[in-house]
């Protein structure tokens, strides 16, 4: 074979190779990219985009259990809710152990007021995955509206333990405390509150409600007056003040009234 023929030969390998790799299906790692995408999307709320991409992975990938559960989110955060439990039921039927689809499909369910079995999916993510704090979250609130207190107070108890740094556990657990007339443990918590940030006037005003609730009238005066000292134009915290000067001073109280007036001055 003569030097020119070999290099012809060469050329047309390397023009065949070339025009494959053209014409070849996707890759693998661009049947990820849409998935990928499409959960950028979904964190922007961008979710008809979000949908489009998914769209694409699954028909890249039916079995593809993760795409089917983040649709489905997209399709909640739309609005389409029919839709989206089709997708979380789809997911779980090619991964029953899918985390994202049971969270999502718990709201679903809360959304259609059926607490029931939200709180079922809620706990089969548990069961799967003790730690998703965030399932707690929801669980533990799912239970407070359905009036078992105490296990929403196991299930916020265990949030705290997981995360005694975030707030939202302690505030929670705090305000079902008070509802339980446990008293000092809701001042507990929101003491931890205040220590977590002690310029931020809305952990004053949680433990003053639990003082005020208490009967500690004074102790709630002071939490209410360094919400106003915190936050001098809130006119929650003048307001607040004003119903335990009435309770300490009387109703034709001049100090309670000059806070009345104060709250409305500031939009009460």
């Amino acid at each position: 074979m003569s030097r020119l023929n070999r290099k012809m030969l060469a050329f047309g390998y390397s023009s065949l190779v070339i025009l494959l790799a053209i014409s070849s299906p996707l890759s693998s790692s661009a049947k990820v990219d849409a998935y990928n995408t499409g959960v950028d999307l979904l964190q922007k709320v961008d979710c008809k985009g979000a949908i489009v991409q998914f769209n694409k992975a699954i028909a890249e990938n039916p079995k593809n259990a993760n795409a089917y559960a983040k649709r489905g989110e997209a399709y909640y955060s739309n609005g389409q809710i029919s839709r989206s439990l089709l997708d979380y039921n789809k997911a779980l039927l090619l991964d029953p152990k899918n985390l994202d689809a049971y969270y999502g499909r718990s709201r679903v369910y809360s959304s259609k007021n059926d607490l029931k079995s939200a709180i079922k999916d809620l706990s089969k993510a548990l069961n799967i995955s003790p730690a998703y704090i965030e399932a707690l979250g929801d669980r533990g609130m799912l239970y407070k509206n359905q009036g078992n207190l105490e296990a929403a107070v196991d299930d916020f108890t265990k949030a705290v333990t997981l995360a005694p740094k975030k707030r939202w556990p302690l505030v929670q657990r705090g305000l079902i405390l008070i509802d339980l007339k446990r008293f000092d443990e809701a001042v507990s918590d929101f003491d931890s509150i205040v220590k977590l940030n002690p310029t931020d006037f809305d952990g004053y005003e949680l433990r003053g409600k639990a003082y005020e609730k208490k009967g500690d009238f004074k102790k709630a005066y002071d939490d209410y007056s360094e919400v106003i000292r915190l936050s001098p134009d809130y006119a929650g915290g003048y307001a607040c003040r004003a119903r335990v000067i009435e309770q300490m001073e009387g109703k034709d109280s001049s100090n309670a009234k000059a806070d009345k007036e104060m709250a409305k001055k500031h939009g009460a």
